[in-house]
């Protein structure tokens, strides 16, 4: 049995949680998202997206991406789903603005590079005079 307030482990028929102190048998409030059509649907963590950003291109920023990515299944298991998709969302941010200033970075490398390569063949005929 889980506590549907903090997702802690409770022996079978508990009425109070020990992590939490929340009593279980206690009506639950009713959500506006719930009002209409049910429980959402878990959101994404966005975890394979910061760990490829974290190992190929921005590794500070998909690092903060995969701490938020951590944190969405705790926090929808435990009942807080306004948390769980702000995390989501927060991994999400951190993980694409990874993406984007390491484009912005590699762009410039190519254009410093092919500068540097039209710059040697204006002053190739120089060294051979």
């Amino acid at each position: 049995m889980f506590c549907k307030h903090c997702g802690a482990e409770l022996p079978d028929g508990a009425r109070f949680c020990t992590n939490c102190g929340k009593d279980l048998n206690a009506a639950e409030p009713v959500r506006p998202y719930m009002q209409y059509g049910g429980m959402d649907t878990r959101p994404s963590t966005y975890l394979a997206l910061s760990i490829i950003v974290t190992f190929l291109c921005c590794t500070p920023l998909g690092i903060v991406g995969i701490v938020y990515a951590a944190q969405v299944d705790s926090a929808w298991n435990a009942g807080r789903y306004d948390e769980a998709r702000l995390y989501s969302k927060r991994a999400r941010n951190w993980s694409w603005w990874g993406i984007g200033i390491a484009a912005i970075w590699w762009i410039l490398y190519l254009i410093l590079v092919l500068a540097g390569v039209a710059a040697s063949w204006w002053t190739f005929d120089e060294f051979f005079v």
